[in-house]
């Protein structure tokens, strides 16, 4: 079941068919979607080192959208982001309910690293459609920053994983 946190979107392979100025928006519009997941999920959070890393990100996304807003404002000056419809892949939306437990924040994790992965591969493509290097730089960089953050996340992932385990064990003993 696919938790109401997250929507898919459409696949990568159908990036070539919308325009830069779309994708920018889409762009855009998933580091504000992505920020706001993980300021909710933050907030949601009881381990300290979890909430402070996801706070981390939260502020990164942030980051994101501003160099992409920059981006946006040079290629198209005199123009509003429009914010299409469509996004590619999975799209974070904030967490809208009570965590359970552990395995809630493992399963949110678990679809935030997808996001993670999903997003580098989109600035890939991105980056072989813009024609200067300096955009070919940015689009590189957000790439590569998107995939620090899946190596984050998958590191509180695992850690989780072993910690969930642990908690187990202590409740089956003597």
């Amino acid at each position: 079941m696919v938790p109401p946190e997250l929507d898919e979107g459409i696949p990568l392979k159908k990036v070539k068919e919308f325009s830069l100025e779309e994708l920018l928006g889409m762009a855009v519009k998933a580091e504000i979607g992505a920020r706001k997941f993980y300021e909710s999920l933050a907030s949601r959070v009881d381990i300290p080192a979890l909430k402070e890393k996801i706070e981390w990100l939260a502020g990164e996304e942030e980051k994101h959208e501003v160099l992409l807003r920059r981006m946006y404002s040079t290629m198209f000056p005199d123009k509003e982001i429009v914010f299409p419809s469509e996004h590619v892949g999975p799209e974070l939306k904030p967490v809208a309910r009570e965590l359970q437990g552990v395995q809630d924040v493992i399963e949110l994790i678990r679809w935030a690293m997808r996001a993670e992965e999903i997003a580098a591969e989109f600035y890939e493509e991105i980056e072989g459609m813009v024609g200067e290097e300096d955009r070919k730089r940015l689009m590189r960089y957000l790439s590569d920053m998107e995939k620090g953050h899946y190596y984050t996340l998958r590191a509180e992932y695992e850690l989780l994983l072993d910690w969930e385990m642990y908690s187990q064990m202590m409740h089956v003993g003597p």
